[in-house]
């Protein structure tokens, strides 16, 4: 495969698997805003620090203003990670593509595309029905990786699309708890009960799972050993992680040097997870042991980029 139909592979499902990730967060803080009461003092300022990159006197000017975070998170065409724009490079990619791709995933991200683009969303913005509005996106997302998952050939493209996705999902999921844990000054013992957690579980899709899965126990080890750890829950790191070590152990076929370095990143990474418990996160410290998981997948997202698509 020529290494630039591979990179636009990688680079479309990972912009798609970004933005869903951004809406499903949006979602589930706006409809905390609304069940805000009077007492309570909440701001959109843990949203702004993971998906922007506004200074803090441009996040503080709009934390509280909910309408103008929906709309410079998903519509602004000046914030170069607005989800109108992620959507844009993701089809730019997809354009070029339409010969690996199958219609009808062409068809469902132009689609995405389209709605992105089109005055309606917004007018929704702009009005009460921006709970609509994130809706009717992330349905549109679900609806692409539908297309994805029945009428995609499981070739070498399949591949790539796997990687772009799950590399995105790990880095997400570590960014969203790193905050999450930054709140209660990630004290892995703090106990903190399931109320607290929920907005955390809901945006990650993890809290039917998580009631289902850890019924007894301190909440706070708990939901930290799902999201970190659990394999059955599909947006842990470690079940991203495992994806990504089965998929490149299915490309790196050649066994050169730069695929060796890639299987020995990325295994060492697996390692590191899978014989980590929580009293030896607590010992390294939550944020190193995040930041140390996120360096690796940079690295890991570097040496492929060089290996297979070219970058140097």
């Amino acid at each position: 495969m020529l290494s630039r139909i591979a990179d636009s592979l990688f680079w479309m499902n990972r912009y798609v698997e970004r933005a869903e990730g951004m809406l499903r967060m949006l979602k589930i803080n706006y409809e905390t805003s609304l069940d805000k009461s009077d007492n309570e003092n909440y701001d959109w300022i843990a949203v702004l620090n993971i998906f922007t990159y506004l200074d803090e006197a441009e996040k503080n000017k709009i934390k509280d203003d909910t309408q103008a975070v929906l709309k410079y998170i998903i519509t602004d065409k000046y914030n170069e990670n607005s989800i109108r724009n992620i959507i844009t490079k993701a089809r730019e990619n997809a354009r070029g593509l339409q010969d690996h791709i199958t219609r009808e995933v062409w068809e469902s991200i132009n689609e995405y595309y389209l709605r992105l683009n089109n005055n309606r969303i917004d007018e929704l913005l702009d009005s009460n029905q921006q709970a609509y509005a994130i809706s009717s996106l992330i349905e549109q997302s679900l609806y692409y990786y539908g297309v994805l998952e029945v009428t995609m050939p499981r070739g070498e493209g399949w591949n790539f699309m796997g990687l772009g996705k799950n590399i995105e999902r790990a880095l997400q999921t570590a960014d969203i708890v790193d905050t999450k844990f930054h709140d209660i000054n990630y004290d892995l013992n703090n106990p903190m009960d399931i109320p607290y957690w929920k907005n955390l579980l809901l945006s990650i899709s993890g809290y039917e799972f998580y009631l289902k899965t850890y019924p007894t126990g301190l909440q706070t080890q708990n939901v930290l050993d799902m999201i970190l750890m659990n394999t059955n829950f599909p947006r842990s790191i470690l079940y991203s992680i495992r994806k990504i070590s089965y998929i490149i152990n299915k490309i790196a076929i050649d066994n050169t040097e730069g695929e060796k370095t890639l299987l020995r990143i990325i295994g060492k990474l697996k390692s590191k997870i899978e014989y980590s418990d929580l009293e030896t996160i607590s010992h390294i410290g939550l944020h190193q042991f995040l930041e140390e998981v996120r360096d690796e997948l940079y690295k890991f997202n570097n040496e492929l980029s060089k290996i297979y698509f070219a970058y140097h």
